[in-house]
C-alpha cells in the first residue's frame, strides 16, 4: 500500500516491553494499573495503537493471562485504542506462554515473528546497568546465549491460532531473511494478503539502525512481496534513532512505533518520564510533516482480511 504525502498515519505506544529492565528507568510500567494509566495517556497524547507486554510487579516478563486481561479491559474501559498483543514476550518463554496474551484477549492485533536469531540486548558487560532484581542479573549473566526461536512449525501454528481468533498478524521484519519467510508464508496460504509488516531496527542480530537500512529493508519488502504489501510500520530502538526513524517514517507515509520498550530517552541526557512524552514529539514529528494522526477506527479499516469487529 502506497500512501500520499498528506495521508494520515497512526502512531503505536509500546508502553512496556518485555526485555528493557525496569531499574534502567523507574518510568517504565510494571503493575497493571500503571500499565493501563500509562497506556491511556499515550493515547491522548496520540498514539491509536498499544501494543502491550505484561509484567509482575517486579517487572519480569510475565505470559499471566488474568493479567492481559486486566491490563486490556482496563484500558479499553476509559479510551477507544486499538489494542495490540506480543506474541515475542521474551526470549526465554515457551511458545505457549508467547501466545498466551494473545489468546485471551483477542485484541485487532498480535505481533507476528517470522524467524529464529540471535536477540541481545545487553551484549557488552562493560556497559551492562545496575540491577535491583536478582531477575535482571539472571538476564545480564545470560547474555550472548539467547535465542529467539521461530521455527516454521511455530508460524503455521501461530498464524492458524491467529485465523481462528480473528487476530491480525502484524509480521515483525528485523532481517531481510524475514521477507522471504513472508513470502513463502504468503504463497503456502499460510498468511493472507495484505499482509501488515513493522521493520524493527536496531536489535543485535537483526538489521541495523541506520536509515539506510530502512530504505533497504522497504525497497527489498516491496518488491518481494508487491501488491501482498500492505500497511507498513517502523519500530526503531535507542536514543536519537527512535526519533529519526519516526521522523523518516511519517515522511515516508509509514506508520510510527515510540515508546519505553524501544527507549528510554528524550535527549541524550534525559529519559522520558512517561510513554507519552515520547508520543507527543512523534505526534509533532508527524503533523509537522502535513499528515495528521490516524484514529483507532481508521486503523481497524485497514487490518487485514483475518479481523472483524464481530
Amino acid at each position: 500500500m502506497t500512501r500520499g504525502k498528506y495521508d494520515p498515519v497512526a502512531i503505536t505506544a509500546a508502553v512496556t516491553g518485555g526485555d528493557v529492565l525496569p531499574s534502567q528507568s523507574s518510568a517504565i510500567p510494571c503493575r497493571v494499573e500503571d500499565v493501563v494509566t500509562q497506556s491511556v495517556a499515550a493515547v491522548e497524547a496520540g498514539a491509536s495503537v498499544i501494543h502491550l507486554h505484561a509484567r509482575d510487579d517486579d517487572g519480569r516478563p510475565s505470559a499471566d493471562q488474568r493479567r492481559f486481561i486486566e491490563i486490556v479491559e482496563g484500558i479499553r474501559e476509559r479510551v477507544d485504542a486499538v489494542i495490540s498483543i506480543s506474541t515475542g514476550g521474551s526470549p526465554h518463554m515457551t511458545a505457549e506462554e508467547r501466545l498466551a496474551g494473545a489468546l485471551v484477549t483477542r485484541p485487532e492485533l498480535a505481533t507476528f515473528n517470522l524467524g529464529t536469531m540471535n536477540y541481545e540486548g545487553y551484549p557488552d558487560p562493560a556497559r551492562w546497568p545496575s540491577v535491583q532484581h536478582a531477575w535482571e542479573r539472571e538476564v545480564l549473566e545470560r547474555s550472548g546465549t539467547v535465542v529467539f526461536t521461530n521455527t516454521l512449525a511455530m508460524l503455521r501454528d501461530f498464524a492458524a491460532r491467529f485465523k481462528e481468533q480473528g487476530i491480525t498478524p502484524e509480521l515483525e521484519i528485523y532481517d531481510l531473511s524475514h521477507i522471504g519467510m513472508a513470502r513463502y508464508l504468503i504463497d503456502a496460504g499460510v498468511l493472507e494478503a495484505p499482509v501488515r509488516v513493522q521493520f524493527v531496527l536496531g536489535v543485535l542480530g537483526g538489521a541495523g539502525n541506520d536509515l539506510e537500512d530502512l530504505f533497504h529493508l522497504h525497497a527489498t519488502a516491496r518488491r518481494v512481496l508487491g501488491d501482498d504489501l500492505g500497511v507498513v510500520g517502523v519500530a526503531a530502538t535507542g536514543y536519537p534513532m527512535q526519533f529519526r526513524h519516526a521522523s523518516l517514517a511519517a515522511g515516508m507515509g509509514l506508520d510510527v512505533r515510540v515508546g519505553l520498550e524501544d527507549s528510554l530517552r528524550m535527549t541524550r541526557a534525559e529519559q522520558a518520564g512517561q510513554n507519552a512524552d515520547l508520543v507527543e514529539v512523534a505526534a509533532r514529528l508527524v503533523t509537522l510533516q502535513g499528515r495528521a494522526l490516524q484514529t483507532p477506527d481508521e486503523v481497524r479499516a485497514g487490518l487485514g482480511p483475518w479481523w472483524s469487529a464481530s
